[in-house]
């Protein structure tokens, strides 16, 4: 009877006062801290199973901070070893995995710090010494950082609470102490949630979940667990950038060499290969890494990619090893071999990786035999749809693009030079054409290739810059920028040049009002290509120079300084300067004046000293403003550099040098003054660099010795004496110029009186007697204009 009334007044009890504030809690947490009543174990149990069934529908939010002193009770019977109270925790933990329930719409909000120590307490639960008790606290947090409400885990409010509560700590540790597959399969769940908030990723990352993660990796692929750890590792790594960094090791490249023969070996089905390729994505996060790189050549894992990157196209016992089902034409298996290509090349900066490149027997032969027209009836390519063969052709272009400087000697070997030549003229479409022209661009310069690729590739580049209706702007400017590094230090390529009139094709690139109105945008890096194209392809060939001569090349390059942007001056100015090393051309750089001001070249670089001095003096003034200028002015060495480096007036000044600082217009004071000083002007900075220099030295304690000291004496009184000539002509021009005004004074003053007196003689005249008629005033004037025509023309009269 006593049993059926309890059972009853439960029922009631549940029927009736499930809600916030219940009794029943403070009644729980007395049986546990009464001392009489701490020890009736089967009342407290029996109490519990009350509350789980009251609030199977979820606990309120208001009774969380008493939920959590009665779970922490439980969980300390627990861990006494009291197992009869193992499935009431997990019942309690089964309730908490309900969402909890709020009665206003804010309570959740306002709860903050009570969500947070129920979740930390619940965290704790991960650690218990009974298995039952970790598997139901995963579940219950699984549940709980799931994204709720169709919301994206970045917002979710849980996931805040989680952040907040510091339970990460206690994931890791027993993630790292989980022996039983179910348990770590519940954890690697758990992790895979938290690692969708970046700020919850951060925190495994730092209490060193990610090496624990990757060791699932080892657990066979075909388990839950792999892709758990996979996606996980993936959502970690791309959320936290510095955590690719932090598991670079060549532990981790091990584990993932071991994952991925295994799937190569044994991965048939779809969603192993999926699984696969997203292990991809992983070695291109560790890639990034160039220390990581060694690790790979060091593991063979660089050796495994290559074998299946190009197990089809190879005959080598290597490719044997390689099952059927990896070699098919299917999207999973085109995507791995495309990834792969890719993934060697960004790893053949390192010198191990680039060894193992070179001497693999497959890898580079296979990338050239995609691009050979002789064998497009290859087993490999056919295949492969036609899409997917030109997908490749283009990934191979990208990747020879990287590979050929690193192992040169190998392309050559089979014969790759005359390949992309032949692929280039057999294709039409522009993406496949552009890519040889990059491949191209980054090899020509190679040794051997200006000699390999010689006149046959000229006359292609200079084909495709000719036909300007037939390319686009990006066409024609990587070939003017392939044919300079093919002419570059090569007289024979220099001559076919000259000899298939290219002098004057390219002539006509330096004028970029023939292009399109729509791509004007991109003129200005296209002249820019074609200066360096002129300079490659003519300086140093004479008859390439008097052709630049006799097309107008000369003034076309002096008006681009004129027209063009001022970060086109440095290359137009290098170009002139080593063209004028022929004295022939130097006349007609003489003769030049410009079409808007009628001046000639001297004036011209003049101008540009002034422009290039006003803007060092502003940014001067911008670090003086930053407080970024150099304590105690320039070092020597900062001297030198500008000096030698891409200092403007240097350029300027060998420029005007080859002209002989000397040109028959008439320049203003000012311009002469400012010829004089830039014909010293290596002198006077040669001058500061020795007193630069010497007082660096006299800062470190450093003197010099009686004939050195003698011999730097000598060299400052010559340049005290260059600096006295130069004020002296200064001095001069000054006068000359005050001369010269004077001069020009009194002949105003002249020409004044002149006119002055002639209208008096005029007016005596007229007061003589002059005839008043208007055909004799008519005769009177034309007598007087021929009298006096000072009058009628005084400038040249004053000229006369």
């Amino acid at each position: 009877v006593e049993s059926g009334a309890t059972a009853g007044e439960g029922e009631a009890a549940r029927m009736v006062t499930a809600g916030s504030g219940n009794p029943i809690f403070n009644t729980c947490v007395s049986l546990f801290t009464n001392k009489h009543a701490k020890d009736m174990h089967d009342r407290q149990i029996h109490t519990l199973a009350r509350i789980c069934q009251t609030y199977e529908g979820g606990f309120f939010v208001a009774d969380l901070p008493i939920l959590r002193e009665i779970i922490e009770h439980v969980a300390a019977r627990v861990e006494d070893g009291l197992e009869n109270f193992v499935d009431p925790l997990c019942m309690l933990l089964g309730a908490c995995s309900v969402p909890f329930v709020k009665e206003t719409a804010s309570e959740e909000y306002r709860s903050f710090e009570a969500l947070c120590a129920i979740v930390r307490t619940l965290g704790l639960q991960l650690l218990s010494r009974d298995r039952r008790v970790q598997l139901a606290a995963g579940s219950m947090l699984v549940q709980y950082a799931a994204a709720s409400e169709g919301q994206p885990a970045t917002i979710s409010y849980h996931h805040q609470v989680i952040e907040h509560s510091a339970m990460a700590n206690h994931l890791s540790q027993a993630l790292k102490a989980a022996e039983d597959i179910e348990l770590f399969d519940q954890l690697l769940q758990l992790v895979l949630e938290l690692s969708r908030t970046r700020e919850l990723a951060s925190q495994l990352v730092a209490n060193e979940c990610l090496p624990t993660v990757i060791g699932a990796f080892r657990v066979g692929f075909k388990t839950e667990s792999v892709s758990l750890a996979v996606e996980s590792v993936w959502n970690i790594i791309e959320l936290v950038e510095e955590s690719s960094r932090e598991i670079s090791t060549l532990e981790t490249v091990e584990t993932f060499k071991h994952l991925f023969d295994e799937m190569v070996e044994h991965g048939h089905r779809q969603q192993d290969k999926e699984l696969r390729n997203q292990l991809l994505v992983l070695f291109s996060y560790l890639v990034q890494h160039d220390a990581c790189h060694a690790y790979f050549a060091q593991t063979g894992l660089l050796e495994a990619m290559m074998n299946v990157a190009f197990a089809l196209e190879s005959d080598h016992a290597l490719s044997t090893q390689v099952k059927h089902f990896v070699l098919t034409n299917a999207h999973e298996d085109f995507e791995m071999k495309r990834t792969l290509m890719h993934l060697v090349c960004q790893m053949c900066q390192d010198p191990a990786c680039t060894e193992l490149v070179a001497s693999h027997p497959s890898f580079v032969p296979g990338m050239v035999l995609y691009i050979d027209e002789r064998i497009s009836e290859h087993p490999a390519r056919r295949k492969f749809t036609k899409q997917q063969e030109r997908l490749l052709q283009v990934q191979c272009l990208a990747c020879l693009f990287t590979l050929v400087p690193h192992c040169h000697e190998l392309f050559r070997e089979v014969d790759g030079n005359q390949i992309v030549l032949e692929f280039m003229t057999e294709q039409s479409e522009e993406t496949l054409r552009s890519g040889c022209l990059k491949l191209l661009l980054n090899t020509a310069s190679l040794p051997g290739f200006q000699e390999d690729l010689g006149g046959r590739c000229v006359a292609m580049m200079l084909s495709l810059i000719r036909e300007k209706g037939l390319h686009p702007l990006h066409i024609r400017q990587d070939a003017i920028c392939v044919l300079a590094r093919l002419c570059r230090g090569s007289p024979e390529n220099q001559d076919v040049v000259g000899q298939l009139q290219g002098v004057g094709v390219l002539t006509s690139n330096l004028d970029p009002e023939g292009e399109d109105v729509t791509v004007q945008s991109k003129a200005e890096p296209m002249v820019l290509s074609a200066v360096d194209g002129l300079w490659a392809a003519v300086a140093g060939n004479r008859a390439n120079e008097l052709a630049l001569d006799e097309a107008g090349g000369l003034g076309m390059l002096l008006s681009l300084l004129e027209t063009s942007d001022k970060s086109m001056h440095h290359m137009v100015v290098s170009c002139l300067c080593e063209l004028l090393e022929n004295e022939d051309l130097r006349e007609g750089v003489s003769r030049w004046r410009s079409e808007s001001t009628r001046r000639g070249a001297v004036p011209l670089a003049l101008k540009m000293w002034e422009d290039e001095a006003q803007r060092k003096e502003e940014e001067a003034r911008l670090r003086v403003e930053m407080h970024v200028q150099a304590q105690g002015g320039r070092t020597s060495e900062a001297l030198v550099e500008e000096l030698t480096g891409h200092s403007m007036h240097t350029k300027l000044f060998a420029l005007l040098g080859k002209l002989e600082f000397a040109t028959e217009e008439k320049l203003t004071a000012a311009e002469q003054k400012r010829l004089l000083e830039i014909e010293r002007y290596l002198a006077l900075e040669d001058a500061a660099l020795w007193k630069t220099f010497s007082n660096e030295l006299l800062e470190d304690g450093i003197r010099p010795v009686t004939p050195d000291h003698r011999r730097m004496h000598d060299r400052f009184a010559r340049d005290e004496g260059i600096e006295r000539e130069l004020s002296e002509l200064v001095l001069g021009v000054e006068e000359r110029e005050k001369e010269e005004e004077e001069a020009d004074m009194r002949k105003f003053f002249e020409r004044v009186h002149l006119e002055q007196a002639a209208k008096n003689s005029t007016a005596r005249r007229i007061q003589g007697g002059a005839p008043t008629s208007t055909r004799t005033k008519i005769i009177v004037d034309s007598h007087k204009s021929q009298i006096f025509p000072a009058l009628i023309n005084p400038q040249a009269a004053a000229a006369a």
